[in-house]
């Protein structure tokens, strides 16, 4: 999954416990892991145009990053990280945080093919969504765009560019989306890595520009 990661941390904005721009990395902490141990040769994955209708990756050895108890670790570990360096923002905004770092694994779940292990050396699951690139292009799109929808619904414009930001933030990244989807396979494993961290940090740069432009409606609760 690639946009649609972004659904569960437009939400977690949304309840004003975290910015945007946290949640955005949050949503792909675990990604920007994979991206590293593969470039250390630590997890393996490989490039196989047709793999899939929608990702031409097979991702056949990544239980450090991509295993659910290994997720959990990732998530814990970040929630603790975000707590000691903001401290000032809502107790709950730890948790928020780690929820929306945890819900990697169950986004990727969906589309994946079974690459993906409840611990090391388990069984490897997925549901194959990526096998459908019309199917899972609308999912991704569908449920960021609703997730930001719900966020701008709770958040208002400080000025216009509180109405111009959101608007090249969501188009960037469907952009991204339908490139990802249908545009050539990337030449290689280290393009795509650097590649994805640049993309990671450019939606998060974006999504901090949303949050200096929007103020939230109503204080959110302690």
């Amino acid at each position: 999954m690639f946009i649609g990661h972004y659904a569960p941390g437009a939400l977690g904005a949304g309840t004003g416990q975290i910015k945007l721009w946290q949640a955005f990395v949050g949503a792909q902490l675990v990604d920007y892991g994979w991206s590293a141990l593969t470039m250390l040769g630590v997890e393996k994955a490989r490039i196989v145009p047709g793999f899939t209708e929608a990702s031409p990756l097979d991702l056949y050895h990544m239980p450090y990053s991509h295993s659910l108890g290994m997720a959990i670790i990732w998530a814990i570990v970040g929630a603790i990280i975000f707590g000691l360096i903001f401290r000032k923002q809502a107790k709950t905004g730890a948790l928020v945080f780690g929820l929306v770092v945890l819900s990697h694994w169950f986004m990727d779940l969906i589309v994946h093919v079974p690459d993906l292990q409840l611990w090391f050396g388990t069984q490897k699951y997925g549901l194959g969504l990526w096998n459908h690139r019309a199917v899972s292009f609308a999912l991704e799109v569908g449920i960021f765009v609703l997730a930001m929808l719900y966020y701008l619904k709770n958040t208002m414009a400080k000025n216009r560019a509180g109405y111009i930001w959101p608007i090249v933030l969501i188009g960037f990244m469907v952009l991204l989306q339908v490139f990802g989807n249908y545009g050539p396979p990337p030449k290689s494993i280290t393009e795509m890595n650097v590649s994805a961290w640049f993309i990671y940090t450019v939606f998060a740069v974006l999504a901090y520009m949303v949050d200096r432009s929007r103020t939230f409606k109503k204080k959110p609760p302690k």
